[in-house]
């Protein structure tokens, strides 16, 4: 923990930026240009408390947070983390998510990703139920468990969000992609069939004689298409 020390106040902060943390920094609206509003956000402290603090003391709190939230953040993924003695897996497989998580996750990533941010952990990290020796099995998703997990999430350091975030918008937007190659495929795939059908005989041949099922005679069906042809 690291102590800020604010004119007769000790504020315990935790040495790294937690989500909550990042979200209230978020929430100041210039916040290269308020260093006031950004101290209050870290530290949880009134506005008059830090505008009448030791100058010499805040300017250097704000060089250290600055330098120790903003400076130093590790964007490597991570597949398994630790918090409150409990394991949590990465749900990389996103296509085996059942549709009330893709219906949550379209909700969430809409609705505003920043503010949303523990839940769209709390959706991707769920509990390790097993391990294997090709990994792990995590817990199927439930939207009331995610709920519950989230407020759990909202301690952790945002850093495993910057790390999950670029492997999670990379997937989706290959995963997307993909979809839509396959639709492009389906399609083109259909007008090659429709083009196919129209190409076999019998098909005009069923168009003229409904009830016909009996066997096809070639020279017979010559005949027939050079009809059709004049």
């Amino acid at each position: 923990m690291i102590t800020l020390q604010v004119g007769k106040k000790e504020v315990e902060l935790p040495e790294r930026l937690s989500i909550t943390q990042y979200q209230e920094l978020r929430k100041v609206e210039n916040l290269q240009k308020d260093p006031v509003g950004f101290l209050a956000a870290l530290s949880g402290l009134d506005l008059n408390d830090i505008k009448y603090a030791n100058r010499k003391d805040m300017s250097f709190a704000l060089s250290f947070f600055t330098e120790q939230y903003l400076g130093k953040q590790d964007k490597s993924l991570k597949t398994i983390i630790e918090h409150d003695e409990t394991e949590y897996g990465l749900m990389s497989e996103i296509h085996k998510l059942n549709f009330g998580g893709w219906v949550d996750l379209e909700f969430l990533t809409t609705d505003g990703v920043e503010k949303n941010i523990h839940q769209i952990m709390a959706l991707m990290y769920r509990p390790i139920i097993e391990k294997t020796d090709k990994g792990y099995v995590i817990e199927e998703y439930d939207h009331d468990s995610m709920i519950e997990r989230a407020e759990i999430f909202k301690e952790l350091p945002i850093d495993y969000f910057w790390g999950v975030s670029n492997f999670f918008f990379n997937l989706v937007k290959a995963y997307t992609e993909n979809m839509k190659a396959s639709l492009e495929y389906q399609r083109t795939k259909e007008k090659a069939l429709t083009r196919l059908k129209m190409m076999n005989p019998l098909t005009h041949l069923s168009k003229l004689y409904q009830g016909f099922t009996g066997r096809v005679s070639w020279p017979w069906l010559t005949r027939i298409l050079q009809r059709l042809k004049k």
